[in-house]
């Protein structure tokens, strides 16, 4: 009978230790330091293999196109155009921002004959991808006339 009390006094406390173990196995503590997401991680890689893709565009093309990126607040630079020269200058400078599903692209157009350059702002342009009957396609909004209140 003294076998039998001695026992039973044991196993809740064995028991016990058994759970708090458990339970630091199965939820450990928060970590204290700041890391960064995986979405964070996989957004800097991805921008990261984009700018090395604009490295080599630029390059292959002889500084006439070129491309950056920015991941984390979704963005990117395009640029195309002839390198200044002494005829003839073509240049095409836009920042794309992609949210809510569209493309908001601002851009500037510089054209110029010899040494007189005309720089054209042009309006802001948003793209939208849409469908018309199963096919699908670009809807690109122009403002013609904008008027805030």
């Amino acid at each position: 009978m003294l076998a039998v009390l001695v026992v039973s006094a044991l196993s809740p406390r064995s028991a016990a230790a058994d759970d708090i173990g458990l339970y630091t196995r199965m939820w450990p503590a928060v970590p204290t330091t700041r890391q960064l997401t995986v979405a964070q991680q996989l957004t800097d890689a991805m921008t990261a293999l984009g700018n090395q893709l604009g490295d080599h565009l630029d390059l292959l093309s002889n500084d006439r196109l070129a491309l950056r990126f920015d991941g984390r607040s979704r963005k990117a630079r395009v640029k195309l155009g002839m390198i200044d020269s002494d005829y003839a200058t073509f240049k095409f400078d836009s920042i794309v921002h992609f949210a809510d599903g569209r493309a908001n692209i601002t851009a500037r157009l510089d054209l110029g004959i010899g040494s007189h350059v005309v720089r054209v702002e042009l309006p802001d342009i948003e793209m939208l991808p849409t469908e018309y009957r199963g096919e699908r396609g670009v809807e690109l909004r122009v403002p013609i006339y904008r008027r805030y209140f």
